[in-house]
């Protein structure tokens, strides 16, 4: 056994120490989707290895790499230098091709941080091109999908990016996932399709220099504009985002998150209508009227990570998201609570992780307290449609007044094969009501699932089987249902 552990450190040190002097670091930032590339961010935060917040993302590569090459230096367990050693194998270079094909016999209702189908067959391939010394990076995504009633192409993933000092200005059409949940989020997610946005978004966290502002500690910015459909209610409507992370704290990260849903085809698009959507104080937004400028949502999330013992961590993680607000203080809030405990099992590099989460996209007036409010969170007078895209929530996966309980727990051992087992209670549209959600009636749904991941030498190979006690949108049916998807994958 310690002949194995001094292996496990001595070839972590090594590896470290060639890629120091090799590391490229060229494309902007990681993308939504890798759970296990977000587990080993997370480990490697809380070990000091990663500074600045890290719920948001994409996450900046140059945040991510900045001081992995010190991690040879450092008194690190051998699983935090086994997840050193598996981002720098991500760290993409110049040129990166990649091909990935999923297929399923139905696509889960439940979309978390990880990618998963969105069809019967889900397949794509990724061409990327980054200029490290002009700072540009050219990702092509195309793919193809069929199965639940659609066949269609698209360049779902793809952007352009330039670097500008220390800021990205973007076009693209690719997944966001704001805040500190892993098995759902309340206000950005990657469970409708992306839209087509242009946006600015900060490289590294750096803390202001500046007295009144360095308290705020490492600091994030991304903001953006996209464009939604044509076939909805008000046709080619706007969605504004941005976010402020900062991390005051070590390893306390604090998220402020606001959306706008704006103009579109026969509504005022001025510099009157955003002038009053941003400052939206007091009788210039919420009026209730016609004239107001738009949908709006506003959060908050807090998450704190601890050590328990030598090698266990706990990260305690909370959201809440608010549809309105009254004259300042946002209300009528949807939540989401979590608690993710992580830590090495044994001494030669392997790890397990625990979460537990709950959400709930019912209202209530001051997040946790206040009476219940339902068909609120993502729905509009004027913006009937709702705060969705192509048929999805761009929110949680469930969409309005549903409640989801998840527990997932995770084990991944030296050789990089990844066991999961997961269950969740899901409450779904809980007062049976709303147009445009995607799940019509009321159901209670338990779901297990089992999930093997592993390198198999070509690819990465990843086989879940599910197990669903009840289906969606048929009524008066209750009727079990098993599943089966399978995921290959291969960078170049």
């Amino acid at each position: 056994m310690l002949a194995r552990k001094c292996f496990v450190w001595s070839s972590a040190t090594l590896y470290s120490l060639f890629l120091s002097s090799h590391m490229v670091q060229a494309s902007p930032w990681a993308a939504v989707g890798d759970m296990q590339l977000r587990n080993d961010v997370e480990i490697l935060a809380r070990h000091g290895v990663i500074s600045g917040p890290v719920n948001t993302w994409p996450i900046s590569w140059k945040q991510i790499t900045r001081n992995l090459s010190r991690t040879a230096e450092m008194n690190l367990p051998s699983y935090v230098r086994l997840a050193a050693m598996r981002v720098k194998g991500k760290i993409p270079g110049e040129f990166r091709t990649a091909a990935r094909i999923q297929a399923t016999n139905n696509p889960t209702i439940v979309r978390g941080f990880a990618s998963t189908a969105r069809n019967d067959l889900d397949a794509s391939a990724t061409l990327e091109y980054n200029n490290d010394d002009s700072g540009t990076t050219i990702h092509i995504q195309g793919g193809y999908r069929k199965g639940n009633g659609e066949d269609y192409a698209h360049l779902d993933g793809s952007y352009l990016s330039q670097d500008i000092g220390n800021w990205s200005a973007y076009a693209g059409v690719f997944d966001r996932w704001w805040g500190p949940g892993r098995e759902s989020t309340l206000i950005l997610s990657n469970n409708a399709r992306p839209m087509p946005s242009v946006g600015l978004r900060r490289i590294e966290p750096k803390a202001f220099e500046t007295k009144w502002l360095s308290w705020m500690g490492p600091w994030q910015w991304d903001m953006f504009v996209a464009k939604m459909e044509k076939d909805r209610h008000i046709p080619n409507a706007l969605v504004a985002g941005m976010r402020l992370s900062f991390e005051p704290i070590k390893n306390f990260e604090v998220g402020l998150s606001r959306t706008m849903q704006l103009c579109g085809d026969g509504r005022p698009c001025g510099f009157s209508t955003w002038n009053k959507a941003l400052v939206s104080i007091g009788d210039l937004d919420n009026t209730g009227t016609v004239n107001e400028p738009g949908n709006q949502l506003a959060s908050i999330d807090l998450a704190y990570s601890m050590s328990l013992g030598n090698s266990t961590s706990l990260k305690l993680y909370a959201e809440g998201t608010a549809e309105d607000q009254n004259f300042i203080m946002p209300f009528q809030y949807a939540k989401l609570l979590g608690a993710s405990l992580y830590g090495a099992y044994g001494d030669n590099g392997a790890n397990w992780r625990l979460t537990t989460e709950f959400s709930d996209t019912t209202s209530r007036n001051v997040w946790l307290f206040g009476k219940q409010r339902t068909n609120v969170i993502y729905e509009h007078f004027i913006y009937i449609t709702g705060y969705r895209y192509k048929g999805r929530s761009i929110g949680h996966s469930l969409d309005n007044d549903s409640r989801l309980l998840s527990i997932v727990a995770q084990y991944q051992d030296i050789n990089e094969w990844k066991y999961t087992l997961k269950y969740h209670r899901a409450r779904i549209n809980i007062d049976g009501t709303g147009k445009f959600k995607v799940f019509l009636e009321k159901k209670n749904i338990d779901i297990f699932e089992a999930l093997l991941q592993g390198d198999i030498g070509f690819g990465n190979i990843e086989i879940k089987g599910r197990l669903q006690d009840n289906k969606l949108n048929a009524p008066n049916i209750i009727s079990s249902k098993f599943d089966v998807s399978v995921l290959w994958a291969i960078n170049f």
